[in-house]
């Protein structure tokens, strides 16, 4: 049943991001900073770094619940256009299946929003700070290629391959997100 299967994806990305966290947050190389001096190792106590990244990262979450809804309801081609929809840029007519599409792609736009603030805030507080200047100019690269990859999903009536890529992709966005936010490459994570 779609609930299932769909609490089966949320349970299933939580899985794999805890995973990832796991392994870098306990590695060698996360503990003594990644070479760097003592003072630059404690990583970075940036209270609204933590706030965005975790606002981003609740947000991505919440749209892969909404995107494996979409899935396993068979709504992925419910609205079998874009950019526009039905030729319009809202729906001009509405059930439950293009509100979950919708929802989806308002969602993708406001998963943007959140990402760019995210990493504009890395780049005008800590550009000096490779290890997160190169996951913060990465993560909007990956929504940007999540998106195109939904809409390429629309447009190819679900092509498995591009489907497949569109959902891993999503499940990269979440992680760097999570780096950014906890603890910032060394020392313990806030």
């Amino acid at each position: 049943p779609a609930p299932i299967s769909t609490a089966h994806a949320g349970l299933a990305e939580l899985f794999f991001c805890l995973t990832i966290a796991i392994a870098l947050f306990t590695s060698p190389g996360w503990k003594a900073g990644y070479g760097r001096s003592a003072s630059e190792a404690a990583g970075v106590d940036d209270r609204m770094l933590r706030s965005v990244a975790t606002t981003a990262t609740s947000l991505v979450y919440v749209q892969i619940l909404v995107g494996a809804t979409m899935r396993h309801t068979g709504a992925g081609l419910a609205i079998p256009d874009f950019p526009l929809m039905f030729g319009h840029l809202v729906p001009d007519h509405w059930d439950r299946m293009i509100a979950i599409h919708f929802a989806h792609r308002v969602g993708a736009l406001v998963v943007a929003l959140a990402v760019v603030a995210t990493s504009a805030h890395v780049w005008y507080h800590h550009r000096r700070r490779p290890e997160l200047v190169r996951p913060a100019l990465l993560v909007p690269a990956l929504v940007v290629g999540q998106i195109t990859l939904g809409a390429l999903t629309v447009l190819s009536q679900r092509a498995v391959w591009i489907n497949s890529a569109h959902v891993v992709c999503g499940a990269l966005v979440p992680f760097l997100l999570l780096y950014l936010r906890g603890g910032m490459g060394g020392g313990d994570v806030k």
